[in-house]
């Protein structure tokens, strides 16, 4: 494709990924197995230019809502789950990376494209030093770590004498001579999401690579803002995360529908599984464990592409959102467990994809980020006004 990631061509990023869904589904029994997305798959996406869907307009791209992020990365986990989760991070986190000022965008994008991952955790550190910081750190699940050019981490900064004086991101190149991936992404499922460790040791960033949060706080002039500017960070990776998980339950439920004209049940009085009422409800009901999830992320979704768009949303519509979220995503882990009562005993067999999406599924809705019963004691709080059980979101209270 000529005009990679061109706005002509990223126009209806959703379409692009529903062609490219049956080339995933054929490499995801290899992507599993190697621990990483395919080569082919990868190359595939940047030639459609799905890489740059997110782009800031500013900086050529679209400027597509977070609900076109959301619908995208869900139709590409139809095909492999692991591989639309680092796609989803990786494409997330660059179109990040390309919102920011110009002077970190000419560093950052070389070539032009460049891929940036990420692990959000201040679990590295950082002193200053001539010119820059110095960065130590090694950290876990760095999803799509394996095809990005840099990693975007979370820092804590420390003064002379050790303590922690501010927090912030470092963008570490991967290439540099002090960062390596270490081979740690051995896992029942996700696994092509290859979410392997990033380590730095003594590595040097210069300043302009170290985003402090002490600076960032509107740092933005309004004039120069645009829709992406406005969303509220700390819903955004859970949104991110649960993406996978929708395309990954429709799967095993387009699967199941139809099997069940044809595949029969063994040792009962029905010719084939839809004969069984049983069955039937249950694909019903699982159908619907699948639509309400979709309504609930839709609504979480709106809140930041329409409602965050005319004032900042407050903290309990926020926790609302990490809410919609852990609700969500039980609602997809309980359509999965559901689905595979009707596949039976042949669907966990190592040459069907149903178990595939189901492990993928299976740890992929135990992210922490999306921890069902711990989101919805946040939202009870939110509720009663009671203090924040979610250190990103101490303040859970309704505007004023």
């Amino acid at each position: 494709m000529s005009s990679l990631g061109s706005r002509e061509s990223l126009s209806d990023p959703v379409a692009l990924a529903r062609a490219l869904t049956p080339l995933l589904a054929r490499h995801a029994e290899n992507a599993e197995r190697e621990r990483c997305a395919s080569a082919v798959v990868i190359q595939a996406l940047r030639d459609a230019g799905l890489f740059k869907m997110m782009f800031a307009r500013r900086a050529g791209g679209v400027g597509h809502k977070l609900t076109t992020h959301v619908e995208t990365v869900a139709e590409l986990a139809r095909g492999c789950p692991g591989t639309a989760w680092a796609f989803g991070l990786l494409s997330g986190v660059t179109g990040s990376a390309s919102a920011m000022p110009p002077a970190i965008r000419e560093l950052v994008f070389k070539r032009g494209d460049e891929l940036v991952c990420s692990v959000a955790g201040q679990i590295g550190t950082a002193r200053a030093t001539e010119g820059g910081y110095i960065v130590d750190g090694a950290w876990g699940y760095g999803s799509g770590c394996l095809h990005a050019d840099w990693a975007l981490n979370g820092i804590r900064i420390l003064d002379e004498q050790g303590q922690q004086i501010d927090a912030g991101f470092a963008f570490l190149p991967l290439a540099g001579p002090d960062v390596s991936i270490q081979d740690t992404w051995h896992v029942s499922g996700l696994s092509a999401s290859g979410s392997n460790t990033i380590v730095a040791k003594n590595a040097f960033v210069p300043a302009t690579l170290v985003l402090r949060f002490s600076a960032l706080r509107g740092s933005r002039p309004l004039a120069e803002m645009e829709p992406r500017d406005r969303w509220p960070v700390e819903p955004l990776f859970p949104l991110g995360v649960l993406s996978p998980m929708l395309g990954a339950a429709g799967a095993m439920l387009d699967i199941v529908k139809a099997n069940m004209p044809v595949r029969p049940t063994i040792g009962w009085q029905y010719g084939k599984q839809a004969d069984s009422q049983t069955f039937v409800g249950q694909l019903g009901e699982a159908a619907l464990e699948i639509d309400s999830a979709w309504l609930h992320v839709r609504r979480a979704v709106s809140m930041i592409d329409e409602a965050a768009q005319s004032q900042p949303l407050s903290g309990y519509e926020k926790a609302r959102i990490q809410a919609d979220c852990g609700y969500a995503m039980r609602q997809l882990r309980r359509a999965g467990e559901r689905l595979m009562e009707i596949a039976g005993p042949g669907a966990f067999a190592l040459s069907s994809p149903l178990q595939r999406l189901w492990r993928d599924l299976s740890v992929g809705s135990r992210h922490t980020a999306l921890n069902t019963m711990l989101s919805t004691e946040l939202y009870g709080r939110a509720l009663l006004g009671q203090a924040s059980n979610l250190s990103l979101l101490p303040d859970i209270r309704e505007a004023a």
